[in-house]
């Protein structure tokens, strides 16, 4: 029996926002991930790899994905940052609670 191997998991925030951003507007829009990888012309896997942050997407296969789920490719940014803020900040107060 093959032994199953570990899930990738990003370390980096930047893809890590970029993954949770992509799968919130795909999960707004109601398609799947098979769905919107069809609809940008690319292999079915790879929308999975981007929401699991395994790999970062071109600007313009963001802007395909923004596309294709009817957003401007500012929006899908703007998001993105907003979410990178609001991790550091609670990061920021689970630190603040460990000093006190």
């Amino acid at each position: 029996m093959q032994r199953r191997q570990r899930q990738i998991q990003p370390t980096d925030l930047k893809a890590k926002a970029i993954g949770v951003v992509v799968r919130e507007l795909r999960d707004q829009a109601g398609v799947s991930q098979e769905r919107l990888s069809a609809d940008c012309g690319f292999d079915r896997t790879y929308i999975s790899r981007v929401e699991r942050g395994i790999i970062n997407p071109t600007v313009s296969r963001l802007w395909k994905i923004a596309d294709a789920v009817e957003i401007p490719l500012s929006q899908l940014v703007k998001r993105m940052e907003l979410w990178i803020a609001d991790q550091v900040r609670v990061s920021s107060r689970q630190g603040d609670a460990k000093r006190s």
